[in-house]
């Protein structure tokens, strides 16, 4: 993104800036710059002329990014996990999907879009030039989580293990099973499948089931995943719903 800094800065934003750069965050709320600041007419009058000034980015209500001022006249482009987990604010939430499979090497195409699961917002955001996509989802799809660091702060992850489940929520059948085929030496069988039985949509634990079995998975782990006692799925999403029946994992194997 270009930044126009043009515009003369004044002693007072100067000193909100040089603060906020000693900080070291990329990213502020409304309420850590009053604090800076000690005033809140204050801050809310520079917050402006920094917004005028392109100093600052508001990324959301009361959330801003800082151009820091070794960027004049030129590109500056904020990281973009951080922006993720600014989006997200007070919900439990994960940097999911494809940025996500491209880091794992499930696949690689560099990610167009960044997502973000959680459960509260369902919105799509521009920033940057870079498009991040909120996905509200059921406090019980977010387990097998883990923290990086990425510059000082935490930011929440999939486990590979519990990225490969969302390998099959995200794109078509087949492709998910050639992921999972290419990357099951490499995985935790015991934790793929613990996430596994804990995932709340039945059609997924079926297939994965199924799929592991032809990957001959031991029977003493794949008997742990519960496939329910009523109805039956297509194994395929995309295809007729006709097929042989798996009664083992309630599947109809729409091949």
């Amino acid at each position: 993104m270009k930044i126009n800094t043009t515009r003369t800065l004044s002693a007072q934003e100067i000193e909100l800036l040089t603060r906020l750069e000693f900080e070291g965050k990329e990213i502020y709320s409304r309420r850590e710059i009053v604090s800076f600041c000690r005033d809140k007419r204050k801050a809310a009058y520079l917050i402006k002329k920094l917004l005028e000034k392109n100093r600052l980015k508001m990324i959301i209500k009361n959330i801003y990014f800082l151009i820091p001022m070794k960027a004049p006249q030129g590109q500056w482009k904020g990281n973009e996990y951080l922006i993720s987990k600014a989006l997200a604010r007070d919900a439990n939430y994960y940097i999911g999907y494809s940025a996500v499979f491209n880091s794992y090497g499930f696949i690689d195409q560099v990610a167009q879009m960044i997502y973000v699961v959680n459960d509260k917002y369902s919105i799509n955001k521009s920033i940057f030039g870079v498009t991040y996509k909120l996905k509200k989802v059921l406090p019980n799809r977010l387990y097998g989580l883990e923290k990086r660091k990425i510059k000082n702060e935490d930011v929440s992850f999939p486990k590979k293990e519990r990225a490969m489940i969302d390998v099959f929520e995200f794109y078509d059948t087949n492709r998910a099973y050639n992921i999972l085929m290419s990357q099951m030496k490499k995985l935790n069988i015991t934790l793929f499948i613990e996430y596994v039985c804990r995932y709340p949509v039945q059609s997924i634990r079926r297939r994965i089931g199924y799929f592991l079995e032809q990957l001959n998975v031991s029977q003493t782990l794949l008997k742990k995943i519960k496939v329910g006692q009523k109805g039956f799925s297509p194994l395929y999403d995309t295809r007729s719903n006709r097929g042989s029946v798996n009664k083992k994992w309630r599947l109809i194997v729409n091949e």
